[in-house]
């Protein structure tokens, strides 16, 4: 009864309040508690979820988990030891097997456009998983751990469309990622600002040594700053009724752009820039009135940003770092030595993959040896060879195909018509940081990346029946048939 009665009056807090409640406890279990008061607030919020209605909330939570939150939290930070001599699982991937079952508890069938192509990719996976065994798989249990947890994220393109069936739905996880943007932008001045990151000043690792010769390349919560920008630039191409419902949203483009812009990643910076230019120009999204709004929070910001000596000196680092690519052209192919990736990386992987040029060498001993996030799409290749990086990069084309084509079907008395390009683009964009910064879209993966892709490509086949039943609608109505 007072279990209960505490759940129903958890229940009526508002999201954010939760929300922040949950991650606070967790910062301090992760960090100023005894471990097993930490196992024991992990399995409290896995039940807790388990037995929750409230998606939103917990995918935000666990993301935070995986992607880190203003500097707490992040890979192998929030983890459960789940069979002793093995390594520990972290909690993001429990509530990942948590979705499985309660999406399978559910038995709702989504309406994915690309469903079939799914299955294939899916098929390939599986193949995938096991050519590399054939190709020779050495060490014990913890090995072979390694592959299942690679695995264990995709399920989300499963669970996600499947939990998450409605806009609502979504848009009350984006509400929540945006939160998540600014403190993490916020986290990032700070750190720019002292010299320190907020986990170091709260004691948690010891301060680092000041070395002047180390360039700031702080960006805290990557998959959340691409998150958190989809869905800003989604809430701006609707065009909500209220300038207020456009405060945020502006404010977290400004912070998502800021944030890859000051850690100097150049892959990221371009990425953005594109995403954000051809979203504000082509979508709709920068009409008479609404663009006003956008000056009028963005300049005072960056007025306030230029201002700052310190960041001053940081734009002009990354802008040295952008210009350093112009040399690519002069036949310098590491950009002035900054850009190893395109040399010493590339070649490596490549050699690795005309090895086994058809199929890769999968999650083998050779796989994981010539694996190299760094260089996306060479990485694709060793791994799953020519057929695997076919079909990954014809689904990606295909998705973009198929919401472009909805999109020039759609009339421009829809409202919503708009929001059909911000898929386009920012996939596009995505791709670009794929190809030049680090991979993104793969057979495996880590939790923060596969919650990041499998909300954009659920919520984008959620956006496109709905948009595709409208126009069906209007059809019916224009002949005459009963709505």
């Amino acid at each position: 009864m007072f279990i209960n009665r505490i759940i129903r009056w958890f229940s009526a807090w508002p999201d954010l309040l939760k929300f922040m409640v949950l991650i606070a406890i967790t910062i301090y279990a992760t960090y100023y508690s005894p471990a097993p008061v930490a196992m024991a607030w992990y399995a409290v919020m896995a039940v807790a979820y388990y037995f929750s209605t409230n998606e939103a909330l917990w995918l935000a939570l666990f993301l935070a988990t995986a992607d880190g939150f203003a500097s707490y939290f992040g890979m192998y930070e929030v983890t459960l030891t789940v069979l002793p001599g093995l390594p520990a699982v972290e909690i993001s991937q429990i509530y990942i097997l948590l979705t499985v079952i309660k999406a399978a508890g559910k038995k709702v069938k989504p309406a994915l456009f690309y469903g079939k192509y799914l299955q294939i990719l899916l098929i390939y996976l599986i193949f995938n998983v096991i050519w590399g065994q054939l190709m020779g798989l050495s060490g014990g249990l913890n090995v072979y751990f390694r592959v299942i947890k690679g695995i264990i994220p995709m399920m989300l393109f499963y669970s996600v469309p499947r939990l998450f069936v409605s806009r609502e739905m979504y848009e009350r996880f984006f509400r929540l990622v945006f939160i998540m943007v600014l403190v993490s932008f916020a986290a990032q001045l700070f750190t720019l600002l002292t010299g320190v990151s907020p986990m170091e000043a709260g004691g948690i690792v010891p301060q680092e040594i000041e070395d002047d010769s180390d360039d700031f390349r702080v960006f805290y919560g990557p998959a959340s700053a691409l998150t958190g920008l989809f869905g800003a630039l989604y809430y701006l191409s609707v065009g909500r009724s209220s300038p207020r419902d456009r405060v945020i949203p502006v404010m977290v483009v400004f912070a998502a752009y800021a944030m890859a812009f000051l850690s100097a990643t150049r892959g990221w910076i371009i990425s953005f820039t594109f995403i954000i230019v051809t979203t504000l120009l082509f979508s709709g999204t920068l009409r008479t009135r609404r663009g006003f709004y956008i000056a009028v929070a963005v300049v005072p910001l960056s007025l306030w940003f230029l201002s700052l000596p310190v960041i001053r000196e940081q734009i002009n680092f990354a802008r040295e770092r952008l210009e350093a690519i112009e040399s690519i052209s002069e036949g310098d192919i590491t950009a002035r030595g900054t850009l190893m990736r395109l040399d010493y990386r590339s070649q490596r992987t490549l050699a690795g993959w005309s090895e086994n040029p058809l199929f890769g060498w999968g999650p083998s001993d050779k796989g994981y040896d010539y694996d190299d996030g760094h260089v996306g799409n060479q990485s694709l290749l060793a791994t799953s060879g020519v057929v695997g990086f076919v079909l990954l990069n014809v689904f990606l084309g295909w998705f973009i195909y198929m919401i472009l084509s909805l999109y020039f079907q759609t009339s421009r008395r829809v409202r919503e018509r708009g929001t059909l390009l911000v898929f386009v683009f920012f996939l596009v964009g995505w791709f670009i940081i794929h190809s030049t910064s680090g991979q993104q879209f793969n057979y495996s993966g880590f939790p923060a990346n596969i919650i990041a892709q499998a909300v954009f490509f659920s919520f984008g086949a959620m956006q496109y029946h709905r948009i595709k039943a409208i126009i069906i609608h209007g059809k019916k109505v224009r002949k005459g048939s009963p709505s």
